[in-house]
């Protein structure tokens, strides 16, 4: 009998563990998630940035006749 308790207690600290681990993944997803956002976002930033810096370098060489 005392295996069968110590047997249930185990796997009760299994489950309360892996219920644990579970929701911690679950903010790690949305973590990465919001990070992944947030790369796309600056990703994006830079392009539009290199653009205007393209823009202006032409704009420039148009203006002093190249």
């Amino acid at each position: 009998m005392e295996i069968i308790e110590n047997l249930n207690i185990k796997i009760d600290k299994l489950l309360h563990d892996y219920e644990r681990l579970k929701q911690e993944n679950e903010l790690l997803k949305k973590e990465l998630n919001s990070l992944q956002s947030e790369n796309e976002e600056l990703s994006k930033n830079n392009q539009d940035m290199f653009l205007r810096i393209d823009n202006s370098l032409n704009l420039i060489k148009v203006q002093k006749g190249e």
